[in-house]
């Protein structure tokens, strides 16, 4: 191989090695602006107020809340704990709303208002939680799944339409 076939050589490995890495970086740019995107839809559209260190994955839809809390109208309080959120991104041009998937182990939460009295129970350290909800443009649209797991206390909710109020 003569000097200038190597130097074309060269410039072709380094112009696919170049367009590999702007890929990676749009894609990795496109996944940590859906992330962030959907972590302020769900506190705008819930109305809640998230506290606690963001920390986002890479080509996952998803993102973790570490040391985190929040407080969910007049019904319950995360009040210390680390959280995962995903969320399907096909649903984000879905009519009827975002599907988001909150899974938390060894939480405190505390129920407030209607809750706190249908269930009889305020504060309680979770083994196991999860809400697998659908959020719309105005708030929640639907649950697929809601289910707390402790030693004192379980709850189950599952197929529920938005109007519905929960009860263990």
């Amino acid at each position: 191989m003569s000097w200038r076939d190597h130097q074309k050589f060269r410039k072709k490995v380094f112009k696919h090695v170049a367009l590999v890495l702007a890929v990676f970086l749009c894609l990795s740019a496109v996944s940590l602006g859906l992330n962030f995107w959907v972590y302020h839809e769900l506190q705008a559209r819930l109305k809640i107020r998230m506290e606690g260190k963001y920390v986002p994955y890479i080509f996952i839809p998803s993102f973790k809340v570490k040391q985190g809390s929040f407080t969910w109208e007049d019904r319950v309080r995360l009040v210390e704990g680390n959280f995962k959120v995903t969320f399907d991104p096909l649903t984000l041009i879905s009519r009827r709303g975002i599907r988001i998937i909150l899974k938390s182990k060894g939480s405190k939460i505390q129920f407030i208002g209607s809750w706190a009295e249908q269930q009889g129970i305020e504060r309680v350290t979770v083994d196991y939680l999860i809400a697998d909800i659908i959020l719309g443009r105005r708030g929640l649209a639907g649950i697929n799944e809601v289910e707390v797991r402790s030693p004192s206390f379980q709850f189950s909710l599952k197929n529920a339409d938005k109007g519905i109020t929960p009860k263990a």
